[in-house]
């Protein structure tokens, strides 16, 4: 090979190799934030948007508690399948301005959601909830599986 013929071959791999030391570094880099939390930001989800959420597992429940400040409990809504459960709160902030020859009443509404996924499944029937002092937790026992004894 001549040295023209080595430089060419080099040229058509560099954007190969810059390719793959990028997919090297993708994977390689701690990310700044978690993967669900680079999702959310993704997909426009902000602080101001969410609630902050709390998730402690036992063997036999997990036990989620939600920061839901000023939010009466007949504004949330909870949601269950057999491995997630969706928190939603309906929030309503009223303004009231009043100059010199108006006064001017306005109010809006905004839905805050959270949906989480469990690795086992939840026992329906046995969910518990409770909501005291804007704090909301949750009681998710897991159904039991069957265990099976390998014979020989």
């Amino acid at each position: 090979m001549t040295p023209f013929e080595r430089n060419d071959n080099q040229e058509r791999k560099e954007p190969f190799i810059h390719f793959i030391n990028k997919m090297d570094r993708l994977f390689s880099d701690r990310p700044a934030r978690g993967m669900l939390q680079s999702m959310d930001g993704f997909f426009g989800s902000t602080k101001e948007q969410s609630f902050p959420v709390h998730l402690h597992e036992t063997n036999s429940e997990y036990i989620l508690t939600a920061t839901l400040p000023g939010i009466p409990r007949s504004h949330i809504s909870i949601e269950l399948l057999p491995q997630s459960v969706t928190i939603s709160t309906k929030v309503s902030v009223g303004k009231h301005h009043q100059s010199t020859n108006l006064i001017r009443n306005e109010k809006s509404s905004s839905q805050l959601t959270k949906t989480l996924t469990f690795s086992k499944p939840i026992d329906e029937r046995k969910v518990r909830a409770s909501h005291r002092d804007g704090i909301l937790t949750l009681n998710l026992p897991k159904v039991k599986g069957n265990r099976i004894e390998i014979n020989d």
